[in-house]
């Protein structure tokens, strides 16, 4: 149980976590909604994937929180993001509450996740979501990647899976 000090505190030191990250992301750049959560709800919420699948629900296409049933994108605007990262936050949080775990379950053992290996190694050209390195559209190099021998169902689960988050990484969404 925090104390009437440290309660206080969590609030401030939220925003001065948030401020670098802020001011780093100025007009032209965007924010790696991914690391911002990491760096700023993190402490609290754990992964935001795993927070997302566990704390929240989907209820007629709307994210729902145990106390914010209503409108938790209200609730968002007044819990230490900035206003430019409302949506974008809210859509990561949603689309993660969609998502089941195969990520972590399928790739985990190499790829600790998903943003991680978004901001190391992938990047949409043209729309197509590529290997950085390689060049090579990964839709083309799943399939057959680590002896997974995934189907073409399953392929199309994981590029589109990786596509959103190499966006909420690289484009803030």
């Amino acid at each position: 149980m925090l104390t009437r000090g440290e309660a206080t505190m969590k609030p401030v030191m939220a925003m001065m976590v948030a401020a670098p990250l802020l001011l780093a992301s100025g007009p032209g750049t965007t924010t790696d909604l991914h690391h911002f959560w990491e760096q700023t709800c993190g402490d609290c919420h754990r992964h935001a994937g795993e927070f997302a699948r566990k704390a929240l629900t989907v209820k007629d296409g709307k994210l729902q929180g145990s106390h914010h049933k209503d409108n938790l994108l209200v609730f968002l605007e007044h819990h230490y993001l900035p206003q430019d990262l409302v949506q974008p936050m809210y859509d990561m949080l949603l689309a993660q509450a969609e998502t089941a775990p195969e990520f972590k379950q399928r790739c985990g053992r190499c790829h600790e996740t998903a943003a991680d290996l978004a901001r190391e190694s992938l990047e949409l050209r043209d729309g197509v979501l590529t290997g950085r390195d390689s060049g090579r559209p990964v839709a083309a190099f799943l399939p057959r990647h680590a002896k997974l021998r995934l189907t073409a169902e399953e392929t199309d689960f994981f590029v589109r899976l990786l596509t959103r988050v190499e966006r909420e990484v690289h484009s803030g969404g």
